[in-house]
């Protein structure tokens, strides 16, 4: 399949069809900056697709079907990021489809990446990865954790902690990595417009933020939310 397809070549459809504009908005009312975003299988939905690719939100990618229909939906290819799995060829594929975030579990998916195309490859370290990059050629930007398909507002704060306690202990073995990406919940809170309970869950996050950055003398990092369910 050839180039991703551009926005413009979306059908027009009503963002009144679900709530994540205000869901956004409600969580960007609390957290400044943030990155938000939704996993490729809502894109199913024509008005969820459109409200992606205009916004130009952060799509999690887990596979080939997953890559087609973000491509095919005119997601651009600098919104996706790539959950890297155990298939080789679907890595090599996002590279040369131009994808450049990618979320690492294993040496081998470095690897991957390293022996790919010169231009910049940006990986987020999963939380529970062994994943030592040395000096391979890939930019590890940041740290990801998947909290849980059921999080209470609790977890969120929780695991911006353990992120920030793992990026404090990483100091002084390169540079500072300035990026946190968190996944979990399902999208039906954000496409719902369940703003009472996402501002809970950012609330939270802007404590473990405030608390942690102060305790380990780390500089704010950027943070991207996404639910880890479609």
């Amino acid at each position: 399949m050839g180039a991703y397809t551009e926005c413009m070549a979306l059908p027009e459809v009503s963002p009144s069809r679900h709530g994540l504009p205000a869901s956004i908005q409600s969580v960007r009312r609390i957290l400044k900056p943030v990155g938000c975003g939704l996993p490729a299988t809502t894109l199913r939905d024509p008005a969820v697709a459109a409200c992606v690719c205009a916004r130009g939100l952060t799509v999690t990618v887990c596979g080939e079907r997953e890559l087609m229909l973000a491509q095919t939906t005119g997601v651009r290819p600098r919104q996706v990021v790539l959950r890297c799995g155990r298939d080789p060829a679907m890595i090599r594929r996002a590279v040369a489809l131009g994808v450049a975030r990618f979320v690492v579990s294993a040496d081998r998916h470095v690897d991957l990446l390293a022996a790919g195309p010169p231009p910049d490859k940006h990986v987020f370290l999963d939380e529970l990865s062994p994943v030592d990059v040395g000096s391979r050629r890939v930019e590890v930007v940041g740290m990801h954790c998947d909290i849980g398909t059921s999080p209470a507002p609790g977890q969120w704060g929780a695991a911006v902690e353990r992120l920030l306690g793992r990026l404090a202990s990483m100091r002084g073995r390169g540079p500072l990595l300035g990026r946190i990406s968190l996944s979990g919940g399902s999208s039906e809170t954000w496409l719902g417009g369940h703003t009472p309970q996402l501002r809970r869950m950012a609330a939270e996050v802007e404590d473990a933020l405030d608390d942690g950055c102060a305790r380990w003398r780390l500089p704010r990092p950027a943070m991207v939310l996404t639910p880890s369910t479609g």
